[in-house]
């Protein structure tokens, strides 16, 4: 008998982006010749998703769909689902997530296995080449945070240690950030046991372009000082285990965007005096900071020629944005992180 796991998605809009998953999975759950319990979690969508999800769900999905009262964000979503959830396991994939080949296989092969932890990471991948300005996600073990998209819990247990944390998002903006590290976090000081399973991989698509996607994605540190402020030297030891070579990425992010606004700040104030010493002295802080920042802007992404205008605007906004949220954060929740 394979184990018994219900497949949660958390959802806000967009049916037709949650009917294909609904239909891969149960193109897997078919072959296996299981009928896949399924709880779509509703965020609370301008239109509601059941009607047209429960009309294209196959056979072999056992689907329900729950509705958030008010838009909570994915942490709440999940939260709602897991309320409904009766097996032994829950499995989370997003709802712009697709399973990879012999997805549902896999889980069922480690979670039936010997010694199987309280909670089993998958791997998110990223079928193709992002551009700079796709928001693409690609997530494993090395990223020292739980895979929110692809991820198994003892369903029971998950609820006892109280779920997701909930206020990591921001309704107002429709942001969330580090719910993911706040669980695992959270789970490891509770004694929980975790496995990395590099074969349970979903895929996850780039998201449209938008230009300043990246700017508006530099938001979410906002969330940094709540995470540092509930878990500190677990946050510490997070952010310094990211890094290239001898450099810790969190930390040059936070440098290089204060090393930009300093140096333009200096500019100006030498323009403004006529001190030439001061001036000269900014514009180069100002350009290293600016370099800094085009090149983390292209890291990792297929760049060509025709992005290199608008990565050099975004060069000089992104980092005003990040240190605005970031700080905006310090004092919304009365704490600075330490790196």
């Amino acid at each position: 008998m394979p184990p018994d796991v219900t497949v949660v998605i958390p959802a806000h809009g967009h049916p037709e982006v949650v009917a294909v998953l609904i239909r891969a999975l149960g193109e897997q759950a078919a072959e296996a010749g299981l009928r896949l319990p399924v709880v779509v979690a509703d965020d609370c969508s301008p239109e509601p998703l059941a009607a047209p999800l429960l009309a294209a769900a196959p056979p072999s999905v056992d689907l329900r769909v729950v509705r958030t009262a008010r838009n909570g964000g994915p942490g709440a979503a999940r939260n709602r689902a897991l309320a409904e959830v009766i097996t032994e396991w829950v499995a989370f994939i997003d709802a712009d997530e697709l399973p990879g080949e012999g997805w549902l296989a896999t889980l069922h092969r480690h979670l039936s296995g010997p010694a199987v932890p309280d909670v089993l990471v998958g791997r998110v991948a990223i079928p193709t080449a992002a551009g700079p300005f796709e928001h693409a996600t690609e997530a494993t073990a090395e990223e020292e945070q739980y895979v929110a998209g692809n991820i198994a819990f003892r369903a029971a247990q998950l609820r006892g240690d109280g779920g997701f944390d909930e206020r990591f998002y921001d309704p107002a903006r429709r942001l969330h950030f580090r719910e993911d590290a706040e669980l695992r976090f959270r789970l490891e000081a509770a004694g929980r046991t975790a496995r990395y399973a590099p074969d349970l991989v979903v895929e996850h698509p780039p998201l449209p372009a938008s230009l300043f996607g990246p700017a508006r994605l530099a938001r979410r540190y906002y969330f940094d000082p709540l995470l540092s402020r509930e878990h500190p030297e677990r946050f510490t030891e997070f952010v310094r285990s990211r890094t290239v070579g001898p450099i810790g990425l969190r930390r040059a992010r936070h440098d290089t965007a204060l090393l930009f606004a300093a140096g333009a700040a200096a500019t100006g104030a030498g323009l403004a005096t006529g001190s030439r010493g001061l001036a000269r002295g900014g514009a180069i802080a100002l350009l290293a900071g600016w370099a800094a920042q085009f090149f983390a802007l292209g890291w990792r992404r297929q760049v060509r020629p025709e992005h290199v205008p608008p990565l050099a605007l975004l060069s000089a906004i992104t980092p005003l944005v990040y240190l605005w949220h970031f700080y905006r954060g310090v004092v919304a929740f009365r704490h600075h992180p330490r790196w």
